[in-house]
């Protein structure tokens, strides 16, 4: 597949081969719909490395777009690292799709320990680098070294017209019902129902959506158990719409031939969702987006605004509604929006491209704060006993605080509770909590095993939580005590052993309960002095010949470990004139001319480089600005050559150690089109 970018994209590409050149890291942010996997993917073929190409991403639907773009190339999701953690050294670049989810707990932990090592190349792609409810954490500071390409912006896409302009609607979706017939709070109330009917979802699609065909809608909303309800109050505004409804429960295929048949309806057509399309899917022709969300993460928000806002729907007249739950106040409500469209329409400077609002919402949480105003000076200290007792101490606190508080709302409670002092409370858990969700969750009964250690908590919180820590993978089947002893029995075997031992379970079943257990390799052997003494005295060999020769029970994993744990390796016990000679190789011609020295010459590309690392050495030749005349003869030698039976270029490579594949690919295009 031949990659041709737009022009808006050229200068990016441009500027993320200039930083790849000197960085092994680096992040490209830009807005969701504007190109990223393109612009990676062009990088990839140019550089001609499909098949050393490692690329993450968070969901299996994801990995379906690279396989289209690089067919070569290995895919695997953030999960799978947990389970099934590669061979890095392998791979000459490592994609992370969606990089922002390394954000999560065990994700990123596993992903520190994988790269520890690895002198690859490492490419981050996200429209949204900040983690705002993680405490603002910059993924691509904290995982890229903080080099980052700045792409196609949000605003700057509406504005250039690679992304279509929108109207926007705002409004409450859940206003609460009257509580009692307290004289303070009853006219407020009355105001309250009154708009509760009057600016309700459906009178509102029913206003902005009239005459607007066809009505191409994606709906988000929180769960799969709410899709119904939201599937039946639209049905009653578009009843001859096709209503469509695609998420986890249903396979791979399924949900593909849902999102096929939404393209292809001709006429009205809703298509219910929660996050399956959070990322990396668009849908073309979709001219409507409705957000019922509880969310308050930018991430999410702009994210789901990205299915809609994508360069394929550029021409589209789009018009996104954001049902808000009612669990905002004034200021969280002015700060998302602050963050969110407010800042996107103040960016854009055409005034012909701005996003024309609707805000229903304004004058109902102007109602709700004066009702928890109100609320909140009459609360007896028999019902604050209550919030002390149990707001901190169920997972599903508020919920149970609403049967034992009848005359509360939601908001209410959740005000009191910080005037109180114990807003925080509810999203802190012990280590035991956390340790139990990682031992259990990923078990086939596993949230009945955790709900009944702790009664206090939903399903739906478990799995909140679980996915939160970067648990998201069911297995199909419990392991039993007898498993578990034999597992620890032959952990030092590999897992293609293991398996014939378990010929019932998957690979990433038996690393992911390896994981659970805490068996690893390395923490299978231990060393004793007379081995690290072996290990010292044989530091000139490589670990495959310490294996061979001494340790043929140990994997290379464990020899590498103890070499670097205790300082064995070759490199260390180079004397002053060997550091001196080697240094001046490798800045000079990088780990090629370091390779050609005969000193050198047993050391592989990655022991090279990793100790280029370690004497602080870089190779000025990584990035050559002149070309000799010599240079460019031995490439005019190489086209020359008729182009079946012209070597590889890595070849080609070796004889031009200076410049890089992409560099000596850029100088031959250049001379052929002379």
């Amino acid at each position: 597949m031949n990659i041709n970018l737009p022009k808006y994209n050229q200068t990016v590409y441009a500027e993320l081969l200039q930083a790849m050149v000197w960085n092994n890291k680096c992040a490209l942010c830009a807005a969701t719909g504007t190109g990223k996997s393109y612009i990676a993917a062009k990088f990839v073929q140019e550089a001609v490395i499909e098949q050393d190409t490692l690329i993450l991403v968070p969901f299996r639907a994801s990995a379906k777009i690279w396989n289209t773009l690089l067919p070569q190339a290995t895919t695997m999701t953030y999960q799978g690292l947990l389970y099934n953690r590669p061979e890095l050294a392998k791979y000459k670049l490592i994609i992370c799709d969606e990089m922002h989810h390394l954000g999560a707990d065990e994700w990123g932990k596993v992903f520190n320990e994988l790269t520890e090592n690895y002198h690859g190349k490492l490419l981050g792609l996200t429209a949204t680098p900040i983690r705002f409810l993680d405490g603002n954490r910059n993924i691509a500071k904290e995982f890229f070294d903080g080099n980052d390409i700045q792409g196609v912006q949000l605003s700057e896409a509406i504005q250039k017209k690679i992304l279509p302009t929108f109207e926007y609607v705002t409004a409450l979706y859940d206003l609460p019902e009257s509580k009692g017939n307290n004289e303070l709070t009853e006219k407020l109330y009355n105001r309250l129902d009154f708009l509760r009917n009057e600016y309700s979802f459906q009178n509102i699609l029913r206003k902005h959506l009239a005459g607007r065909h066809p009505v191409k809608a994606i709906v988000f909303v929180d769960s799969i158990q709410e899709i119904p309800k939201v599937m039946d109050s639209c049905r009653e505004i578009f009843p001859d719409a096709v209503h469509l409804d695609a998420h986890s429960k249903y396979s791979g295929k399924e949900n593909a031939e849902t999102y096929e048949q939404f393209e292809i309806t001709d006429g009205d057509c809703f298509l219910y969702v929660v996050d399956i399309l959070n990322e990396g899917i668009h849908l073309s022709g979709a001219n409507v987006e409705i957000m019922f969300r509880r969310t308050r993460s930018p991430i999410v928000y702009l994210q789901q605004l990205g299915r809609i806002l994508s360069a394929s729907n550029a021409e589209n007249d789009v018009i996104i509604f954001d049902f808000v739950a009612n669990h905002m106040n004034m200021r969280e409500y002015t700060k998302m929006q602050n963050e969110t469209v407010s800042r996107l329409s103040f960016d854009i400077g055409d005034p012909y491209r701005q996003i024309v609002q609707h805000d229903y919402a304004l004058e109902e949480l102007e109602l709700l704060e004066k009702l928890h105003q109100l609320e909140n000076n009459l609360w007896s200290e028999e019902e604050d006993a209550l919030m002390r007792e149990y707001y901190g101490k169920h997972g599903s606190g508020i919920n149970y605080l609403l049967t034992v508080l009848p005359n509360r709302t939601r908001i209410s409670i959740i005000s009191r509770a910080k005037i109180l002092g114990l807003a925080g409370t509810r999203k802190e858990y012990s280590e035991e909590f956390k340790d139990d969700i990682k031992k259990y969750y990923c078990q086939k009964n596993g949230i009945d095993l955790i709900l009944q250690k702790y009664p206090g908590y939903t399903r739906a919180g478990i799995t909140n939580i679980a996915n939160r820590m970067g648990l998201t993978f069911r297995d199909s089947q419990p392991w039993t005590a007898e498993e578990d002893e034999l597992l620890k029995q032959n952990a030092s075997l590999s897992i293609s052993e293991l398996l014939k031992i378990f010929p019932d379970r998957t690979k990433a079943g038996i690393t992911g309960r390896k994981h659970n257990l805490g068996i690893t390799n390395r923490s299978m052997h231990t060393w004793t002095e007379e081995e690290i003494s072996i290990l010292k005295a044989n530091a000139d060999l490589t670990s495959e010949e310490i294996r061979s020769r001494f340790f043929p029970d140990l994997t290379i994993s464990n020899i590498n470990s103890a070499r670097r744990k205790h300082d064995c390796r070759k490199d260390r016990n180079w004397k002053p004139d060997k550091i001196e000679r080697f240094c001046a190789l490798y800045s000079k011609g990088g780990w090629n001319a370091v390779k050609k020295d005969p000193e050198f010459s047993d050391m592989s590309k990655e022991a090279i480089n990793g100790a280029a690392h370690r004497y602080n050495v870089r190779s000025a030749a990584s990035h050559p600005t002149t070309w000799t005349e010599e240079e460019k003869d031995i490439c005019r030698e190489w086209l020359a050559i008729p182009e079946k039976e012209r070597p590889p270029r890595r070849e080609l490579a070796k004889r031009i150690p200076a410049h890089s594949e992409n560099g000596i690919k850029d100088m031959c295009r250049r001379l052929k089109t002379d």
